[in-house]
C-alpha cells in the first residue's frame, strides 16, 4: 500500500536537512478530511505540519514516528508546499501538495454594479483561482477568500452574464452559474438644454452616471470622455463645435451603450424635414435599394454632416462623370407627387452641376450650394413622368469634390 501511495511525490523534489528528512507524502488526490501520510526519517521531531492556509500541530496528528507522520487534511487548507516545523528549523518541500476537491458554488447575487464587491457562498471556495464576469473579464486578485466564502470586486468592463469559476487541485474543475448576475448600466433619464449650443455646456441627467466611460455626440468620431462634471446622477460636458443633432448615446466602462429617447438639437439648426412616405435613403439605403454608381466612393452612414435623422450619405467623385445610382428595386409613382432629396455642397462645389435621372430618361440640373443644407423637391414630370422608377441617379458633369445626401424618397 505505502508503495503505491507514495508514488507521486519523490525524494528529489523536496529540501533536505542533516537531522529530519521528507521523503514523500500521499496519497496523491487526498480530499480534505482524509487521512495523509508523511514519509521520512526522524519525522518524531517534528512538533507541527504548516500546509497552506492551516497548521496541524504534532498533538492533532493521527499517528506519529521517527518514519511515519499521519494526519486528517484540515478543510480550509489550499494548494501549496509542505512545511515540517521542528526545533531545529523548518524543512519546506518543493513539492507542491494538492488535494482533489469538490467545489460548490451555493449563492451568487441577482445583480450587482461595477466597482462594487459581490459575496459568493459555497464550499471549498478557497480553492478558487479565478472568477470570469461576462465577456471575459477575469479577476484572480480577491478582497477576500475562506473556506465557505469569496468576496469579489465586479469589474468596469463586466457585462450581464453567468459567472464561471475556475478551480484548481489534482482535478482542476471549472463551474458556471445557470443564471446571470445582472450588471448594472447607466440609464439616461434627460438632456437639456434641448435645443442646445455648440461650445456650450450639456447636462445629462438619470441613473448609475457614474458607469458612464464616454458620451457620443452625432458628428463625433470618438466619445467625449472630459466631463465638467460627473456624478451617479448627473453627466456635465462640453460641447464640441463638430456636434451635430441626433441620438445621444452613452458608452458604458463595458463598453455597452444606452440612448437617449430624444435625439440633441441646436439653436440655429434647419428645421426637420416633412416624413417621406417612401424611402430609397433615410439613415441607410431603404426598401431593397442599392448603390450601383461608378467613379465615386460612398459613405451611408456618416455622421459628419446630417440634414435629418441620424446619418447622411457621403458623396466623393473623382470628376470622370461619376455618380451614385440607386437601382436593384423599383417603386410605383401612382400613389405619389413628388421626388425629394437634400443636398449639402462641401469646399469647392458651389454652382456645380448635378444631373438627376430617373430610369434612362433626360437628366434635371440642379446647382449646388456650398456650405448649406438645399432641399429638392421635383415633380414627377421634371424627370420624364415614370410610371416606375427602376434607378434614380445623382451623377457630376466632369467636377470632383464631395457632396453629403440625406432624406432621399417620393411623398
Amino acid at each position: 500500500m505505502f508503495v503505491g501511495i507514495f508514488i507521486a511525490c519523490k525524494e528529489d523534489d523536496v529540501t533536505v536537512t542533516d537531522d529530519v528528512q521528507l521523503l514523500s507524502f500521499g496519497p496523491s488526490g487526498v480530499k480534505p478530511g482524509e487521512q495523509i501520510s508523511f514519509i521520512g526519517t526522524n519525522l518524531d521531531k517534528v512538533t507541527a505540519i504548516e500546509l497552506k492556509n492551516a497548521t496541524v500541530p504534532s498533538s492533532a496528528f493521527v499517528k506519529q514516528s521517527s518514519e511515519l507522520i499521519v494526519l486528517v487534511v484540515p478543510n480550509e487548507t489550499s494548494e501549496g508546499t509542505v512545511t515540517l516545523k521542528t526545533a531545529a528549523g523548518d524543512i519546506v518541500s518543493k513539492t507542491i501538495l494538492s488535494f482533489e476537491v469538490a467545489v460548490k458554488i451555493e449563492s451568487v447575487p441577482e445583480s450587482a454594479r461595477p466597482g462594487e464587491n459581490i459575496t459568493i457562498k459555497g464550499q471549498y471556495l478557497n480553492w478558487i483561482k479565478e472568477v470570469r464576469f461576462a465577456k471575459d473579464t477575469a479577476v484572480i486578485q480577491f478582497v477576500s477568500q475562506t473556506l465557505n466564502e469569496l468576496v469579489v470586486t465586479v469589474p468596469f468592463g463586466a457585462q450581464t452574464g453567468p459567472l464561471i469559476f475556475l478551480a484548481g487541485g489534482t482535478e482542476p474543475m471549472t463551474i458556471e452559474t445557470e443564471k446571470d448576475l445582472v450588471i448594472a448600466l447607466p440609464i439616461l433619464k434627460s438632456i437639456a438644454p434641448n435645443p442646445a449650443e455648440r461650445e456650450k455646456e450639456l447636462t445629462i441627467t438619470g441613473t448609475n452616471l457614474d458607469l458612464v466611460q464616454g458620451v457620443l455626440l452625432k458628428g463625433l468620431t470618438a466619445p467625449i470622455t472630459e466631463f465638467v462634471s460627473k456624478t451617479a446622477t448627473q453627466i456635465v460636458l462640453k460641447i464640441p463645435k463638430t456636434a451635430n443633432k441626433g441620438i445621444v448615446t452613452l458608452v458604458a466602462y463595458s463598453g455597452l451603450t444606452v440612448e437617449s429617447a430624444e435625439a440633441l438639437k441646436f439653436v440655429g439648426d434647419l428645421p426637420d424635414l416633412a416624413p417621406l412616405k417612401y424611402a430609397i435613403y433615410e439613415d441607410a439605403l431603404m426598401n431593397g435599394w442599392s448603390n450601383w454608381g461608378w467613379g465615386s466612393t460612398a459613405d451611408f452612414a456618416s455622421t459628419d454632416n446630417v440634414r435629418d435623422g441620424n446619418d447622411a450619405a457621403k458623396m466623393t467623385f473623382t470628376g470622370a462623370w461619376g455618380a451614385l445610382k440607386f437601382a436593384g428595386a423599383s417603386v410605383a409613382t401612382a400613389s405619389y407627387s413628388e421626388i425629394s432629396f437634400s443636398v449639402f455642397g462641401l469646399p469647392g462645389t458651389e454652382g456645380k452641376k448635378l444631373n438627376v435621372v430617373a430610369n434612362t430618361g433626360s437628366p434635371f440640373v440642379i446647382i449646388l450650394k456650398e456650405g448649406v443644407w438645399t432641399e429638392y423637391k421635383l415633380s414627377k414630370s421634371d424627370l420624364g413622368n415614370p410610371a416606375t422608377i427602376t434607378e434614380l441617379m445623382f451623377q457630376e458633369t466632369g467636377w470632383s469634390g464631395s457632396i453629403y445626401l440625406d432624406h432621399i424618397g417620393l411623398r
